[in-house]
């Protein structure tokens, strides 16, 4: 044992080359893999501990229970700990803003990781209202200074009625709330807290009274989405009576979908397979240099075992030497890694990035190298234990000859002359290296093709066009109170004024309810909203007021039954409207349903939308007709809201008579060049000009969503150059050897007056074989993933109400660049490796029988 593991050594020492390239493609295939592991779960876990410090540990928030529904939450079995305050409405400045009234509780507001400046409310004549709402107001943070306010409450009365109560009431500003700024970045709304309603000092009546509740799951983040839902669902609550911990869900939401991403696992196994594939080549061309002593070795005693011991050995050593420096070279690699990520994050948590290893990467990157190292040299192991002495003496390359092929060689032997003919021939000398050097290239290929499809940029703009129905949209935010809110024809006509404004379209959006009996509506959208069951009942709807060019030019696309003809019109007293029927069930199988079984044109329907009248809101009561009914695609290919709501369409004509006046609360603007910063950034300062209105524009959902691929590409780009780098010294290595072993060939070639050019050119030819080849074995992969990458969005996007997503595109320009990438890089391979063959003597190279 000892002397063949001597042996072994040697033959590593003497071939230091060949061992350097066996140890670097173990070495690469870990830094990889463990590297991205552990980054990956150091980040994840950096990450959560920021957005608890940041946010709360708190997991999601039930809000407008009644006191059984609390109840409910309190007993849950999966939930570890509840935190409860009234729901007291909201507040609201004489300007419009509106902040969300809570009561006083410190472990609600400790629960937030709120940081209290002054002190909490001891009646409920103080008050303690978040920094930034504020700073929306225009109020200095002045405490102890008086703030005069209005109390708005939205209730059910006892008959299940929707009710406003409104009251005019003074504070007395004891504290203010600070929360980080990126909070604000996803949670769009304010909190204020007072004392609590206590049967005697009440800020609003007891019977309007709800409640919130923060609660922490047992379980913690695992499936933190799944396990809201399901307590949603089991204690039927509805869908829209919670608001996750949004960071936190986030977060989880993030790690969940890159634990189970096929990209990921797709990155992991072609970078397995690369490196596999590039020490199984290295084994191979081992084999063959070695075949020889091998032989001698059997001829003077050795026995199979011995031979294989010495391959094994071999494969021990750079396996362990492998693993030991990819697992050194991954830990520091991981370590720049997550010290060059989210680095405002962790400032702004005033905490470290640790670097987090775990046992499980550790085994997985050390099971990559035995599995890479054992499946490249288990072959080699076998047929060298199977060479004979004397056959292993003998020339170990063997051309065999084929009568049937004679036409067809002398076919290519015409076209590409004969030193072509002989670089293209030389390929089938050891068909098995060949193959495995195509496969590497391939596999770049098959990333390069599939990463820079020009289909990811279509699916990205089809999203950028479902996300932004108008170039920029203009509307009142969350914190406002949208009643009594509304942009005037003065604001219109500013922004129609600015040069590059192709269109404005000014709607009003009126959110209310409409009423419905039990056996009227599917039965699954009670359950999905949490509907308490009676024989008459209402819920939330929007009323949309357009005026009559995107009624004409728009919306008439989007016609399911009937017509709107008649939409400004009002048949026997009642106004004519255009129904969307539908809701999106995305927490049963994630399709749409009709939310009226057997809704048809000519059905009379109530409903009631919120007016101001003697400066105090109600809501008032309509009935109206249907005239027409709209496609599901209205909600992701027009304006609708992503079927949230059920949505009631009308004529701005008859605004007054619904609403009470005619105003618009949104505006949404065509451009002339969407991505025209400077026109962006006239109508941004109109937008700024007026109170609480909100900017969002398609140009700045364009370049969050370019920095989102650029970082994905980035991701790629990476492991593209990785498994191209191994092809190319797997190209470099196979050309190399399969040089040396017809050294002798090419020498008497050479004798008999072979020139130097004519030998470049037979193994140019030979290089771009391979390169051809490997494009045409990564095209038909590439092409068959794209084809399942888009049948995978179209069937996804039908239950988005869209039949046709996209359509297969031929990758042609990234075909075209990755074979003159690959044929690049298989000529500097060429290159590099036929440039000792030049120097060598032709005496010398006949002589030489290798």
């Amino acid at each position: 044992m000892g002397t063949y593991f001597k042996m072994s050594l040697a033959y590593l020492r003497k071939n230091k080359l060949r061992t350097s390239l066996l140890i670097l493609g173990v070495v690469l295939g870990i830094v990889l893999i463990f590297g991205t592991s552990v980054i990956k779960d150091s980040q994840n876990k950096n990450d959560l501990e920021a957005i608890h410090k940041l946010y709360g540990g708190y997991h999601v928030e039930f809000n407008d229970l009644n006191s059984d529904g609390v109840e409910k939450l309190k007993n849950d079995e999966n939930v570890s700990k509840t935190t409860t305050v009234q729901n007291l409405g909201s507040v609201i400045d004489k300007k419009g803003s509106s902040v969300l009234l809570r009561s006083t509780d410190k472990n609600y507001i400790s629960g937030k990781e709120n940081k209290l400046i002054g002190r909490l409310p001891k009646n409920n004549n103080e008050i303690v209202i978040e920094k930034k709402a504020l700073d929306e107001m225009g109020v200095p943070y002045e405490l102890n200074s008086i703030l005069d306010l209005t109390v708005k409450k939205k209730y059910k009365d006892s008959e299940g009625n929707n009710q406003i109560y409104i009251v005019d009431k003074k504070f007395k500003l004891v504290g203010i709330v600070e929360k980080p700024l990126k909070y604000y970045d996803v949670v769009w709304e304010y909190e204020a807290f007072t004392y609590v309603n206590d049967g005697k000092n009440n800020i609003i009546p007891p019977e309007t009274v709800t409640y919130n509740s923060i609660l922490n799951l047992k379980s913690g983040v695992n499936n933190l989405s799944e396990q809201i839902e399901n307590i949603m669902q089991k204690n039927k609550l509805g869908k829209f009576s919670y608001v996750p911990n949004v960071q936190l869900v986030q977060k989880s939401v993030d790690i969940e979908i890159e634990n189970d991403n096929p990209d990921a696992y797709k990155r992991e196994v072609l970078i397995i397979i690369a490196a596999a594939i590039f020490i199984f080549n290295m084994f191979n061309i081992t084999l063959n240099q070695t075949i020889k002593e091998m032989g001698l070795l059997r001829l003077i005693g050795s026995s199979k075992k011995n031979v294989r011991c010495m391959i094994i050995y071999q494969a021990l050593i750079v396996m362990i030497v492998g693993t030991i420096l990819g697992l050194i070279l991954g830990v520091i690699y991981s370590y720049v890694g997550i010290n060059t990520y989210n680095i405002s994050l962790y400032k702004e948590a005033s905490i470290d990035p640790k670097l987090y290893v775990s046992n499980t990467n550790i085994i997985k990157a050390t099971i990559i190298g035995v599995f890479s190292v054992f499946i490249s040299c288990i072959i080699p192991i076998f047929k060298i234990g199977n060479i004979s002495p004397i056959e292993a003496t003998k020339k170990a390359e063997k051309v065999k000859s084929n009568n049937k092929s004679y036409r067809l060689n002398k076919l290519l032997s015409k076209i590409f002359g004969f030193y072509g003919f002989m670089g293209l021939k030389n390929i089938g000398r050891n068909k098995s290296r060949a193959l495995i050097s195509m496969i590497s290239i391939a596999l770049g290929g098959y990333l390069f093709i599939t990463t820079f499809s020009s289909m990811r940029g279509e699916v990205s703009n089809k999203i950028e066009d479902m996300q932004n129905r108008y170039d920029i949209t203009m509307q009142f935010g969350a914190a406002s109170d949208v009643d009594n809110l509304k942009y005037t024809d003065s604001d219109v006509n500013k922004i129609t004024s600015i040069d590059g404004v192709k269109s404005v379209n000014a709607i009003q959006i009126v959110n209310g309810f409409f009423d419905f009996k039990k056996n009227e509506v599917n039965k699954e959208f009670i359950k999905y909203n949490g509907i308490q069951e009676k024989d008459q009942m209402e819920h939330t709807m929007d009323l949309k007021l357009y005026g009559d060019n995107y009624i004409n030019e728009t919306l008439k696309n989007f016609v399911e039954d009937g017509n709107l003809d008649d939409i400004g019109k009002v048949t026997d007293g009642y106004p004519n409207v255009a129904v969307y029927n539908y809701f999106y069930d995305s927490v049963e199988d994630s399709t749409y349903k009709n939310v009226f079984e057997n809704l048809k044109v000519g059905d009379i329907k109530t409903i009631k939308v919120p007016i101001t009248e003697d400066n105090k809101t109600v809501y008032k009561e309509s009935k109206v007709r249907v005239c027409a009914t709209l496609k599901p695609e209205w909600m992701s290919k027009g304006d609708g809201g992503f079927g949230h709501n059920f949505e009631i369409i009308k004529s701005n004509n008859h605004s007054k008579e619904l609403t009470g006046e005619q105003k618009y609360t949104k505006l949404g603007i065509n451009l002339e060049d969407p991505y025209d910063k400077t026109v962006n950034k006239k109508v941004e300062k109109v937008s700024n000009s007026i109170h609480l209105s909100k900017f969002d524009s398609r140009l700045s959902f364009n370049e969050m969503a370019k920095a989102s691929s650029d970082n994905y590409i980035k991701s790629q780009i990476s492991i593209i150059m990785l498994v191209l780098i191994i092809a190319s010294i797997n190209i470099f290595c196979t050309i190399r050897t399969n040089l040396l072993i017809r050294k002798n060939e090419i020498s008497t070639l050479r004798a008999i007056g072979l020139s130097v050019r004519n030998m470049k050119k037979m193994v140019i030819y030979e290089a771009l074989a391979y390169a051809i080849l490997s494009f045409i074995i990564a095209l038909i992969a590439s092409t068959i993933y794209l084809i399942w990458f888009v049948n995978i969005h179209n069937n996804a996007y039908i239950n988005f109400g869209i039949e046709h997503f996209m359509s297969f595109t031929f990758p042609v320009k990234e075909s075209i660049i990755f074979f003159i990438i690959s044929a690049t890089v298989c000529l500097i391979a060429v290159a590099t490796s036929s440039s000792d063959l030049k120097k060598v003597s032709i005496i010398e190279g006949i002589k030489d029988k290798y």
